[in-house]
């Protein structure tokens, strides 16, 4: 059977992995294909197989956008951020759709975080979608985005978003719904009107649920996941731990890593993406916190801290609140300056029990 597999972007990311264990899932592949708007990589190895990438940008446009990413030129970078694609998402996904008709796939599986879900359906071709999230830029982050991206973008942002919508809401008929939460469930259905979703959890490697708990951690705080700060608000974060002096560890990467490391102090540590998991889930395991203050759909960073017994420092909406209770953590109800100081200072006086939080999560997971 010939597959096309269809992802928003490719870089190093949890829904990458995600994308990954869809792959594998899939029994009787003959020939398959990820179809995406940009691509880090040629091709994507899974445990199973090695697929080629083909992506709605030129290879040329692509090999731009990923220099410009990797060597911070002025001004040129900021022109070739893979970001400002949100502009021109209806040209490129016809392109994509376009793409993905020409090889005549069997069936179509799509992971969608972003735009993906707005392929053109092909007549006869069976599609499942596996929903992170909504298109969070110009429905859940609108607001923020709005704030944050001034001058010419910004009126480009305000502009292109009533059409985003406009096309967000023709496609919404698939064969199969599965989605990564409750919470992406309810907004799944009452967006677009999806009916008999299906929640399944994104996969965690095996090795989360197997080390013991450490139940005296390292001192320092942790944040993991890419270091941006839209959404993430992965700025916010070190300037929190800059006033209070502690120790963090940033592990993860790009776009935004020079402006963050430009901002943090002596205490802060940046250690990039951390590709062997045993290492992974060493530092994870040592930590005294995850902080985390992203709008979750899901939160994998999450369950694999919870997962190794650590606390969360968290964001009150979401699907965090389907993990994180008062026993696991301590979760915020706004991102603002003084909120943090205050939600920090009282997760630091507050013992948890590491080993409860493990069994917690893991009951969690088992009812979807």
């Amino acid at each position: 059977m010939r597959f096309a597999f269809v992802h928003c972007r490719i870089m190093p990311g949890w829904a990458l992995s995600v994308l990954q264990n869809l792959i594998d899932e899939q029994k009787d592949i003959d020939h398959a294909t990820i179809f995406t708007l940009y691509s880090e990589s040629k091709i994507i190895k899974t445990e199973h197989h090695t697929i080629k990438v083909i992506t709605a940008l030129p290879q040329r446009a692509n090999t731009l956008f990923l220099w410009c990413r990797m060597h911070k030129v002025p001004v040129l970078s900021r022109l070739f951020d893979y970001r400002n694609l949100m502009f021109f998402y209806p040209s490129l996904m016809k392109i994509l759709s376009y793409k993905i008709k020409k090889r005549k796939p069997d069936y179509i599986t799509i992971s969608s975080f972003a735009i993906a879900k707005n392929i053109t359906p092909i007549s006869g071709v069976p599609m499942m979608v596996y929903l992170h999230s909504p298109m969070q830029y110009i429905r859940t982050h609108y607001d923020e985005y709005k704030e944050k991206l001034t001058g010419i973008k910004g009126t480009l942002f305000k502009r292109i978003v009533p059409k985003l919508r406009r096309r967000d809401l023709k496609f919404t008929k698939f064969d199969k719904v599965f989605t990564n939460s409750k919470y992406t469930a309810n907004e799944a259905e009452k967006l677009y009107g999806m009916k008999n979703i299906m929640i399944k959890y994104p996969h965690i490697p095996n090795k989360f649920f197997i080390p013991a708990v450490q139940e005296i951690p390292q001192e320092y705080y942790l944040y993991v996941g890419r270091l941006v700060t839209f959404v993430r608000e992965a700025d916010k974060i070190i300037k929190l731990c800059n006033e209070l002096k502690v120790p963090l560890i940033m592990m993860g990467s790009w776009p935004d890593e020079a402006y963050l490391k430009s901002i943090a102090g002596p205490s802060i540590i940046f250690i990039g993406w951390v590709t062997d998991i045993d290492e992974k889930i060493k530092i994870i395991s040592q930590a005294k916190w995850l902080m985390n203050l992203t709008k979750e759909s899901y939160g994998i960073g999450t369950v694999e801290a919870m997962l190794l017994g650590v606390p969360i420092f968290g964001y009150n909406e979401w699907a965090t609140t389907e993990l994180v209770d008062k026993d696991c953590g301590v979760l915020v109800k706004d991102k603002k300056h003084t909120t943090l100081v205050e939600g920090f200072k009282k997760f630091m006086n507050t013992k948890r029990d590491r080993t409860m939080i493990s069994k917690r999560i893991r009951e969690k997971r088992k009812h979807k």
